[in-house]
């Protein structure tokens, strides 16, 4: 019979060929209470009969999940409005207090409950799992991680609300030029992910003014030797007030969803997937995992150092292979300009930016096991590590045959033209595997879904558990589990940044570049959007208060093209012939050292005199401070009244009585 009182949070999918040992034994550690150590969650199970597949549906009571969100110091909108950690004691001062089972809402829910399953953790008596005697566990190992990476579990994801998510596709993807809906991004996918589109649409609105500008110095004809420069220090001005304008934007949002002040590192839990011998924190006292720092430094040095280097040489030796391909195809125009030779000028480049993009895929890959070898403890050292990784390689395979070209070759027409080749053709081919492949998989998703329907009609229940789950929660499940899985934000930034790296290094030599870019960028939006709400699972929601390392790798990026564009303006001819004749080498290099200090000096004085925290966010965080400190001296008042009394009480009695108790 089905119960009416259980929602489907989350999906749990075995393999077809998954033991029925290590089945029950997850079985049993989901439900299992937290000090048996289990999750204390509750369960339904059925197999699919067309293929003996144990699917589990997870969910919780509302009890077990607002004790979990106290524990996990999630914030909740107070009664006077700010966002305060959440406290069951305190529950009727939140708002929304009088329906607790609508309190919190999906997202957050499903979120605790992946919370609590990767809490479930191996112990010192867990030698294996079950059922699989090679498949061995470690102390403090995660279990839901490693029957994931052992493909004992295939499928693990938050069901999607279907009404709540066709609301949003229709006022997110289909609008062509209305404003992202990012509240209600934030409310059903997250912080992150939110962070990540509004930080890409503040960004492409970003791109007009030099876009503009761009255009403008393509279709006149003004020639001046101060033509380039003149654009190439606005951009770069510009380029400082938006990642400065982006971090007022960002602090404002975040200051309103209550993600300001997130833990301190120093309290973080451990990931998931970190692993080592069961200890205890020394600062918060609870049990965790523990692993040797000295063993985590062997590995990043010894091995993924060695490992990155070798990556980096090889980026280094195919830039050179283009190059010597490219001198070959020119020899032959020369030779013999026929039109087959013309067009073959330009394989060179569009070739080498298909390569590009394989071996930046592969090296990924490559970085993301090392990072995950590299055992770091918590969330936010593992993902500052691989972005320092993602960028230190496809920094150098993206951007060294331009600098090549630029300060070693010193040819400014074929910087132009490798510039253009390259950021057109990866943003032709980033265009059809954001467009065109997402279209192609709803499609045949679509065509897919008779059979699934009709799969889901047969599946055989099990008798193990009481009660039975909903029919449109099997159905959806049967959906989604055809989908493709989000992977993260990380490659989606990655995309940004070398796009920005592309559109500022070099914007003297090719101002049409922002062009590009901001064509790009808006239907960049649009389908990523369409992927969120109708190609890819729904991806846990997660916590974020800024973008992280990527507002520091951005503007590295600004830093540096300063310096790019100073030395590209300073090698032209036509400004060399402004200097006096007879300077010398020695003096001409200072000249341009301090012109680019000066325009450093100038972006430094922009981003100082636009603060990073609006004015009202500073006294409303000033605000809540002191409304905290009031609420604690408040407790302590009463704590010591408590206490006066209480002594009062003891001094009064007979002393004989009292004995040693004061």
């Amino acid at each position: 019979m089905e119960d009416a009182n259980f929602h489907t949070l989350v999906v749990m999918e075995f393999s077809k060929d998954a033991k029925q040992p290590a089945i029950e034994w997850m079985l049993s550690r989901i439900q299992a209470s937290k000090s048996q150590g289990g999750a204390g969650l509750l369960v339904r199970s059925l197999v699919m009969q067309h293929n003996e597949e144990t699917v589990i549906y997870i969910s919780g009571d509302t009890e077990r999940l607002l004790v979990a969100a106290e524990m996990m110091e999630m914030k909740k909108q107070y009664r006077d409005g700010s966002y305060r950690e959440f406290s069951v004691r305190d529950v009727t001062n939140f708002k929304g207090a009088e329906d607790l089972d609508n309190f919190l809402t999906m997202a957050e829910k499903q979120l605790i409950v992946r919370h609590e399953l990767e809490s479930i953790r191996a112990t010192e008596d867990d030698k294996h799992v079950p059922g699989y005697e090679n498949i061995k566990l470690y102390p403090g190992k995660s279990l839901v991680k490693k029957y994931l990476s052992r493909k004992i579990v295939k499928n693990f994801f938050p069901l999607h609300d279907e009404e709540k998510i066709k609301r949003l596709g229709r006022d997110w993807y289909r609008g062509i030029v209305s404003s992202q809906p990012i509240y209600r991004v934030k409310d059903y996918f997250g912080e992150k992910i939110a962070l990540y589109f509004a930080f890409l649409g503040t960004y492409t609105m970003a791109l007009i003014p030099p876009c503009l500008i761009g255009i403008m110095y393509y279709i006149t004809s003004w020639k001046s030797v101060y033509r380039e420069a003149i654009f190439a220090v606005f951009n770069l001005i510009w380029a400082t007030i938006f990642l400065e304008a982006w971090k007022r934007y960002c602090a404002e949002i975040t200051h309103k969803w209550g993600a300001t002040d997130m833990v301190s590192s120093q309290f973080e839990e451990p990931r998931a997937n970190y692993y080592g011998k069961m200890g205890k924190n020394v600062i918060t006292g609870k049990s965790e995992p523990v692993y040797p720092k000295f063993k985590r430094v062997l590995r990043f040095y010894g091995i993924t150092v060695p490992v990155i280097s070798l990556c980096l040489l090889f980026a280094f030796q195919l830039m050179l292979w283009y190059f010597a391909c490219e001198e070959w195809v020119t020899r032959q125009y020369v030779e013999d300009k026929a039109w087959l030779n013309y067009g073959m000028l330009y394989m060179p480049t569009a070739v080498y930016a298909v390569v590009i993009a394989i071996v930046n895929t592969i090296y990924r890959m490559l970085a993301t096991k090392l990072n995950d070898w590299e055992n770091h403890r918590l969330q936010s050292s593992y993902e500052n590590h691989l972005i320092t990784k993602f960028i230190l390689f496809e920094f150098v395979n993206c951007f060294i045959s331009l600098f090549y070209v630029a300060f070693y070759m010193r040819d400014m027409a074929l910087l132009r033209s490798s510039l253009a080749g390259l950021l057109i053709t990866q943003q032709v081919l980033g265009q059809l595997q954001e467009a065109m492949v997402p279209f192609f998989f709803f499609s045949r998703r679509a065509k897919q879904m008779d059979s699934i329907l009709k799969k889901s009609a047969v599946a055989q229940k099990l008798e193990n558990f009481n009660g039975e789950v909903s029919e449109s929660d099997q159905r959806q499940a049967n959906i989604e589990s055809t989908m493709e899985e989000y992977d993260d934000t990380m490659n989606d930034y990655l995309e940004m940044f070398l796009q920005f790296g592309y559109v500022f290094l070099f914007s003297s030599a090719f101002p049409l570049a922002a062009v590009w870019a901001l064509i790009n960028n808006i239907t960049e939006i649009r389908s990523d959007a369409f992927k969120m709400c109708r190609v890819f699972r729904r991806p846990f929601a997660e916590q974020a208060a800024n973008i992280g390392a990527w507002q520091a790798a951005f503007e590295l990026i600004s830093i540096l093209a300063v310096i790019t564009n100073c030395a590209l303006i300073g090698m032209d001819p036509e400004i060399r012939k402004l200097l006096p004749s007879n300077i010398t080498a020695v003096n001409m290099v200072i000249i341009f050292v301090a012109v680019e200090h000066i325009v450093l000096g100038v972006k430094a004085a922009v981003a100082f005199l636009i603060p990073d925290v609006p004015k009202w966010v500073q006294i409303d965080l000033a605000r809540m401070a002191y409304q905290s400190k009031q609420a604690l001296l408040k407790e302590r008042l009463e704590s010591t009244t408590k206490g006066k009394h209480f002594l009062k009480g003891l001094v009064t009695q007979d002393p004989d009585t009292v004995g040693y108790q004061i």
